[in-house]
């Protein structure tokens, strides 16, 4: 049997000489967060932590060598592996054949030989019955299942590391270089939506690593991935800050939902067992913590992925207090602004997003949000995306209050407006995200006086089977766009429900071409398509 080598984002290092690429798409079980048996307040955290927000020097200046930046920060990189009980490999331990073993290169295909061989197996053994009749059992001891890395926050033995290096373990080791010992680690919390976890060994007087200030990060910056890839120690790989806030790639996350990501992207090489461990800049600040790899071997290609390290102690903070984070609750849908829709408010660009949906009762709800707003900034900063919305309000903690830009169209002046909303976040309870469905389109329609190119009629019983629409959605369903129609252009399609027109509620065709104003005039629907809800604005 051949391997074969998909494009995927995996994992920097779960697995001891993990070859095999394993995604972060599968279902992660999260560790149960166990009782804290040490007692530090997130204030003594924060005194705790070593800060460092000095700039680097100017750029362009030649670097011969960073044996004393490796210096600074190899002294507090661990290496950790995690053992279970169970009879089973951890997700990250591909099970291999002698075939697959063949196929890789000598080094490696001794690796995973003499792994498979300390984990009581041997290659393709997959506990099925031997010739004889009887089935391998393997011992039921624990193994070691993933190894990884991390970093010492604190003198008194805090560690940060990848939620995915020590989940579902039921045994969490650390090695310090040059200590000569072993140390057993507590999880003191995790949290799966950002891969970040908190542990704790018992130590004092231990070296620390130094935290610089990722926000001032820049593309060109160079950077030293630090950690044990292969099983290897003390390993340090050198390159630069590739892109800043790499989003949406969908590798955090379980259950099918998205987790917080705002990637640093780097061409340091990151392979498996580098996860948790830092990503430092040239002067050995900790400003990232290696996580995953773009790949289509399962090794390295030129593009890591670490977690910004500010994100990362705002979260080990929260750690800290319960063993869970709370995270700022809005209560808002939102869509990025499209060319219609920028067009419509007078936008200069397409950045920002729109709204929706608003949650009744929600803080955005009870500042004043409203449906058709387009949010474009938040606390002085610009709103490009929804994933960059959804982070900044997820990093704030319940009751803080949120300052943001909306843009709005005034029905009474005919003209978009700017407007402030201040919201007092609550505690984010569950984490809905929205997802967009395509239907196919495209019948040829008749003109029927509400939009060129578009039919529109009444919700009956026969369209709601037809298109499976809920029994309490009230509104009109488009049942054909003409393809060359301005509404085709910007995404109009068979099967919308118009909910609204002109921000006013619908529920028969002849109250649509009511609300669509004069001949000519942009026309703002609200739609309803496949569960969510969606903006937008057709010229004729």
């Amino acid at each position: 049997m051949k391997i074969q080598h998909p494009k995927v984002l995996a994992l920097a290092g779960v697995g001891v000489f993990g070859v095999a690429a394993l995604t972060f798409a599968q279902e992660q079980k999260p560790v149960e967060a166990k009782e804290p048996s040490f007692t530090m307040t997130s204030a003594d955290f924060a005194t705790k932590v070593t800060r460092d927000s000095a700039p680097l020097a100017n750029a362009g200046q030649l670097t011969l060598s960073y044996a004393d930046v490796v210096q600074r920060i190899l002294p507090s990189v661990v290496s950790i592996s995690t053992y279970s009980k169970k009879g089973t490999p951890g997700r990250s331990m591909p099970e291999m054949s002698e075939d697959d073993l063949e196929q890789l290169p000598p080094m490696f295909r001794e690796f995973f030989r003499d792994w498979m061989e300390r984990r009581g197996g041997e290659p393709g053994d997959n506990n099925q019955p031997s010739p004889g009749g009887r089935n391998r059992q393997r011992p039921q001891q624990p193994r070691q299942t993933g190894l990884g890395s991390g970093m010492i926050l604190t003198g008194d033995g805090y560690i940060l590391t990848n939620n995915h290096v020590v989940e579902s373990a039921d045994q969490i080791k650390v090695v310090i270089a040059g200590r000569g010992k072993e140390y057993e680690a507590k999880v003191i919390g995790t949290d799966p939506q950002t891969d970040v976890a908190l542990i704790k060994i018992d130590g004092t007087d231990l070296p620390h690593a130094v935290f610089g200030d990722s926000s001032k990060l820049r593309v060109g910056d160079v950077v030293l991935a630090v950690g044990s890839p292969m099983g290897l120690t003390q390993s340090v790989t050198q390159g630069i800050v590739s892109a800043l806030g790499r989003s949406q790639l969908g590798i955090i996350g379980r259950r099918g939902q998205a987790g917080y990501e705002n990637f640093i992207q780097t061409d340091a090489a990151i392979n498996p067992g580098n996860s948790g461990g830092p990503l430092v800049d040239g002067l050995g600040r900790v400003i990232g913590i290696n996580t995953a790899i773009e790949t289509q071997s399962g090794m390295f290609a030129g593009i890591g992925l670490a977690i910004p390290i500010d994100m990362a102690l705002n979260i080990a903070a929260d750690l800290l207090d319960d063993g869970k984070v709370d995270r700022g609750f809005l209560g808002i849908q939102m869509d990025p602004v499209d060319p219609s829709m920028a067009d419509f408010l007078g936008l200069k660009d397409e950045e920002g997003v729109t709204v929706t949906r608003v949650v009744e009762n929600s803080p955005a709800a009870k500042a004043g949000f409203e449906e058709g707003d387009v949010v474009v900034g938040a606390n002085g900063e610009k709103v490009e995306e929804p994933s960059k919305l959804r982070l900044m309000v997820s990093s704030k903690r319940p009751g803080e209050t949120v300052k943001f830009d909306v843009v709005r169209f005034n029905e009474q002046s005919k003209k978009p407006e700017r407007m402030e909303l201040n919201a007092v976040l609550e505690k984010l309870d569950t984490d809905k995200l929205a997802s967009s469905g395509a239907q196919g389109g495209g019948k040829q329609a008749k003109p029927t006086g509400f939009l060129e190119g578009v039919r529109i009629e009444d919700v009956t019983d026969e369209l709601r089977k037809e298109y499976t629409i809920e029994a309490d959605v009230t509104g009109v369903v488009v049942t054909s766009v003409e393809e060359s129609s301005a509404a085709a252009k910007v995404g109009l399609q068979e099967g919308d429900v118009i909910l609204q027109v002109n921000r006013q509620p619908v529920k028969t065709a002849a109250e649509a071409r009511a609300h669509k104003g004069d001949a000519g005039a942009a026309v703002q629907l609200k739609i309803l398509r496949a569960g969510q809800t969606k903006f937008l604005v057709i010229r004729n």
